[in-house]
C-alpha cells in the first residue's frame, strides 16, 4: 500500500521553546528514509577540559576508596567512586582513559600545558610555538555544512596568554582562536536575527571584507622589501589574516539563510560566573542546541583556567569549599584534604554527566545525538603539577564503532594522547595516519 503522506526532515518543531528541523523519526527511518537521508546524519565531536588535576589519594590513604579520581578496578570490571558515580547511568556509552598524556609535556609544570591539550605540539624549553587542535582538524571537513565552522566556549573568554590560555582551539597555523564566555552573545551569534541586527552584520562584514583587501593588497609591495626573516613574519600575520578572511566569507555566504528559531527564555542567558551550577550547565545547553540545530558540528568549552587567580579558581567557594588551586595544593595539609577536592571533581563529573544525558535524551534516526557525538573530556594533569596520566571520558560515538562500558589503562611508554586522537578523527570519518607526535591508532576503545 502505498503511503499517503510522508514527513520531511525539514518539518518544524514548535511550542518548546525551539524551532528545528526534525530528528529522524521512526515514521521517516523505517522505510520511508532513503538510505541516502541516513547518511546524511551528522557526525559531531565535543571537548571540554578542566584545570588543576583530580583528587588521587594513594591507596593507604583513608579516602582512597571513595575520593579517587580512577576507578577501581579495570576493564569491564570497575566501579565508580563518589566522583564519578553520576555517570553509573551512562556506563555503557563511556570509557574512562588512564595512563594517557603528552610526551613533549610530561616534563614541564602541570599548570603551563593546557595550551597543548588538544594539540600534541611539544613545549620547547625557550620557544613554543602551538600546531592544529583536533576540533579544527575535525571542523576543517564538516565545517563548510553548517553555519558556525565550529564554537569555542571558555569561562574566562578570549585566547589567554601562553601557558594560561583562555581557549582549547587553535588554527593550523597553530594560532588561539577566540572563545566566548558571555552566554547571551553565544546565544545571539546561534540565534539572534533581527532586521536592526543582520543590516548590522552586513554592514560589519562589507568593512572587514574592505579592510582585509587592503591589508592582502599592501602585503604584496611590502614582501618584496623585506629580508627573508621579516618575510617569514609577515607571511605567518598574513596566515592570520587569511583565516580571519575566510571566516568573513562564510558569514556572507550564511547571510540570507535564516537562522534556527530558539526561544533565549528556553535557557539561562543570565546565569553568571558567581553561580557556576547554572552557568555551566547554560554552556553545556547552548552546546547541546548547537548541534541540535546543526548550527555547528564542532564545540569546545574550556570549564577553567590553569592555576589560581582567576574567576574560575572561585567556582568551588559556590559549595562552600576553598579556591581551586588552594584545594588542589592543601589536599595533604587536613585530615579531609582530598575528600574536599574531590568534592569539586564531583561537581564537575555532575555536570557533565549532566550534557551526555541531556545528549541521550534527544533522539535523531534511530538512536540520540549521543550516538552520533564523539566527546572528549578531561585535563592535562593528573595531580597538581603532574602532566602525566591524564584523567579522561571518552563518550559517546555509538554509531561510529566506538564500544564503550570499560575503564582502560595505558602503558605511557607505549601510547600516548595523540595516539588516540588519531582513533577519534578516523572515528569521525577524517582519514588520518599522523596526528602530531602520534605514532599508532589505539585500537582498543573501537573493540569489545
Amino acid at each position: 500500500m502505498k503511503k499517503s503522506w510522508k514527513l520531511n526532515r525539514r518539518t518544524f518543531l514548535r511550542g518548546t521553546g525551539v524551532t528545528l528541523g526534525l530528528p529522524l523519526l521512526d515514521c521517516m527511518s523505517k522505510g520511508w528514509a532513503s538510505a541516502a537521508e541516513e547518511k546524511k546524519l551528522p557526525r559531531r565531536l565535543a571537548c571540554m577540559f578542566f584545570p588543576n588535576g583530580v583528587s588521587l589519594p594513594r591507596e593507604d590513604d583513608p579516602h582512597y576508596e571513595d575520593w579517587h579520581w580512577f576507578p577501581h578496578g579495570e576493564g569491564r570490571d570497575f566501579r565508580f567512586t563518589k566522583i564519578l558515580e553520576s555517570l553509573e547511568p551512562l556506563r555503557k556509552q563511556l570509557s574512562i582513559l588512564g595512563g594517557l598524556s603528552h610526551p613533549g609535556a610530561r616534563t614541564k609544570p602541570g599548570h603551563t600545558v593546557s595550551d597543548v591539550f588538544l594539540t600534541g605540539a611539544k613545549i620547547g624549553a625557550s620557544e613554543f610555538s602551538n600546531s592544529i587542535s583536533i576540533d579544527q582538524m575535525f571542523a576543517q571537513h564538516v565545517g563548510r555544512h553548517t553555519r558556525l565552522h565550529s564554537l569555542q566556549l571558555s569561562t574566562t573568554g578570549g585566547v589567554g596568554v601562553t601557558g594560561r590560555p583562555h581557549t582549547l582551539s587553535y588554527t593550523k597555523d597553530g594560532q588561539a582562536i577566540h572563545a566566548e564566555d558571555n552566554l547571551r552573545r553565544a546565544f545571539t551569534q546561534m540565534f539572534g536575527s533581527s532586521a536592526e541586527s543582520d543590516a548590522a552584520v552586513r554592514e560589519t562584514v562589507s568593512r572587514r571584507k574592505s579592510m582585509l583587501d587592503l591589508v592582502l593588497d599592501s602585503s604584496r609591495s611590502l614582501n618584496s622589501r623585506l629580508g627573508k626573516q621579516d618575510q617569514a613574519k609577515l607571511e605567518e600575520y598574513l596566515s592570520s589574516v587569511r583565516e580571519t578572511e575566510r571566516r568573513v566569507e562564510r558569514t556572507e555566504q550564511w547571510l540570507d539563510i535564516p537562522k534556527a528559531k530558539v526561544d533565549p527564555a528556553s535557557l539561562m542567558l543570565d546565569a553568571n560566573r558567581e553561580r557556576p551550577l547554572d552557568y555551566i550547565r547554560a554552556m553545556y545547553d547552548l552546546m547541546l542546541l548547537a548541534f541540535q540545530t546543526d548550527t555547528t558540528r564542532v564545540a569546545t568549552y574550556m570549564i577553567g583556567t590553569e592555576g589560581g587567580n582567576n574567576i574560575t579558581d572561585f567556582f568551588p567557594n559556590a559549595l562552600g569549599l576553598d579556591t581551586h588551586h588552594r584545594l588542589s595544593h592543601n589536599r595533604a595539609n587536613s585530615t579531609d584534604g582530598f575528600k574536599l577536592w574531590g568534592m569539586w571533581d564531583q561537581f564537575l563529573t555532575q555536570q557533565f554527566a549532566y550534557f551526555l544525558q541531556k545528549l541521550k535524551d534527544t533522539p535523531e534516526g534511530e538512536g540520540n545525538l549521543l550516538d552520533r557525538t564523539l566527546v572528549f573530556y578531561g585535563c592535562s594533569t593528573s595531580n597538581t603539577h603532574n602532566a602525566r596520566n591524564y584523567p579522561l571520558i571518552l563518550a559517546g560515538g555509538g554509531d561510529f564503532g566506538l564500544k564503550h562500558g570499560h575503564y582502560r589503562k595505558f602503558d605511557e611508554n607505549k601510547c600516548r594522547l595523540s595516539d588516540l586522537f588519531v582513533t577519534m578523527l578516523n572515528t569521525l570519518g577524517v582519514e588520518t595516519r599522523r596526528f602530531a607526535d602520534s605514532t599508532s591508532e589505539i585500537s582498543e576503545v573501537t573493540t569489545s
